[in-house]
């Protein structure tokens, strides 16, 4: 059971949300299946010192200042060269910048605070301060994730970011999925339907090179018609044996208006996840680096695609491919964005 170090979120259906300060994470949903039974379907941890602890970091988390990954640690700016950790495991050796370094959102502790939209759904607000040179980044960045638990059932996730100069910032939301409800399965057997959408080629470190692949008439582009194992393993594009992904997309339709990105459905329960964003690119892991080192809540190994993170986002490695849409902000141009997390039913 979660401790009550966490925040509990509480709509008229019975549906609850639970968040943290630590990393402003998302650490439970509680969701009916066709039945009504409400079971949790994020994966996590009973208490925020296992959080701490774990060798998978980003469970539920806020990540950044940038998300996903920044080439040989490196971006330009207005002419002049930073330089970031190199944390992340892919590359030999090891040279690249993964999810705002050591010690980025996912390891810090924001305030809180309840509040309530126009509609009178409840909610938490997280904020926080980035000064100026945190992990290699210029500017001071104030930024604001407010979580909504609403009376449809969904998570509705607004941030925004505000700098004191030009900087960087992309953000996202590092939840793993398991619709079924029970953690010691894998979600290989969940269908995933994306819209309309290119493939962001990558290289084996798993760095952008710069192209658009076109995956209409590949299993790749997940349109539903087979689970994510078969969509996977029968793919032309990646051509791999193992069901091993982390594949970011490309929405070309996305803007300023939020729109329907992915969905995700579980048969033996019949949850459906429906995410909603109006972010351009969208990062889809399995999990393939879980190893059962992590026991998770209901002292389950958290092993082997036993979560699916569907992370809406702006473009991997943004400043370093000048065709890629900017991550860059200014104290006049702050960070938007909005994620919405509707679960329901398949009919």
């Amino acid at each position: 059971m979660l401790h009550g170090e966490f925040i509990k979120l509480e709509n008229s259906n019975g549906c609850c949300a639970y968040f943290t300060e630590y990393g402003a994470r998302w650490v439970a949903m509680y969701v009916p299946d066709r039945n009504g039974k409400l079971e949790d379907v994020v994966l996590g941890f009973d208490t925020v010192d296992d959080y701490q602890k774990a060798v998978e970091q980003y469970h539920g988390a806020v990540v950044g200042r940038v998300c996903g990954r920044i080439g040989n640690a490196t971006f330009l700016l207005n002419g002049k060269t930073y330089h970031l950790a190199s944390n992340d495991v892919y590359g030999q050796p090891v040279k690249n910048h993964l999810h705002g370094g050591v010690e980025g959102f996912h390891k810090k502790i924001w305030s809180s605070e309840l509040v309530i939209n126009e509609k009178k759904e409840k909610g938490v607000q997280f904020t926080y301060v980035s000064c100026d040179g945190e992990e290699g980044y210029p500017g001071e960045i104030r930024i604001a994730v407010t979580y909504f638990l609403t009376e449809d059932n969904s998570v509705d996730m607004f941030f925004e970011g505000k700098s004191d100069r030009d900087t960087l910032l992309n953000i996202t939301n590092h939840t793993f999925f398991n619709l079924n409800g029970n953690f010691a399965t894998n979600v290989l057997n969940h269908v995933l339907k994306l819209k309309e959408c290119t493939l962001i080629e990558c290289d084996k470190e798993l760095l952008p090179t710069g192209n658009l692949i076109d995956v209409s008439k590949d299993s790749i582009r997940f349109d539903g018609s087979m689970n994510v194992l078969d969509s996977i393993l029968s793919s032309e594009v990646l051509n791999v044996s193992q069901p091993d992904i982390s594949l970011a997309y490309a929405f070309p339709s996305v803007g300023k208006e939020q729109v329907l990105v992915a969905e995700l459905e579980e048969a033996e329960s019949g949850r459906r996840l429906s995410i909603y964003s109006d972010l351009p690119s969208l990062q889809v892991y399995d999990a393939y680096f879980m190893d059962g080192s992590d026991i998770g809540k209901n002292n389950i190994p958290l092993s082997k695609y036993a979560g699916i993170a569907l992370e809406p986002q702006g473009f991997p490695d943004a400043p370093n491919h000048p065709n890629f849409p900017s991550i860059k902000i200014s104290p006049d141009k702050p960070l938007l964005g909005r994620i919405k997390y509707v679960f329901d039913v398949i009919k």
